[in-house]
């Protein structure tokens, strides 16, 4: 499930069909370029993305479209776990 939320607005939820790999090609295709985006860019053209670090989010090409899509978009390299200073292990 993918929803966009906003102090904007709040577009709907976009829902994944029952047994549908989501792989890179799905989620830029479909998820990104068909829902998500358009969904985001209806509320405001100034928006932050944000996605968990599961494979179809950081691959190369899926960080290139939305590169070259957002106004803003953070790199993967910059978001936990690879900042090492928001990633720092507590010992007790």
């Amino acid at each position: 499930m993918a929803v966009v939320i906003s102090v904007l607005g709040v577009a709907g939820l976009h829902f994944v069909n029952f047994g549908v790999k989501i792989n890179g090609k799905y989620y830029r295709k479909t998820l990104l370029k068909k829902e998500l985006l358009p969904d985001m860019c209806n509320i405001s053209e100034y928006f932050i993305f944000q996605q968990d670090s599961v494979p179809p989010h950081h691959v190369k090409e899926t960080v290139d479209l939305l590169s070259t899509e957002t106004l803003a978009f953070n790199l993967p390299t910059l978001l936990p776990p690879n900042r090492l200073d928001l990633s720092t292990n507590f010992k007790d």
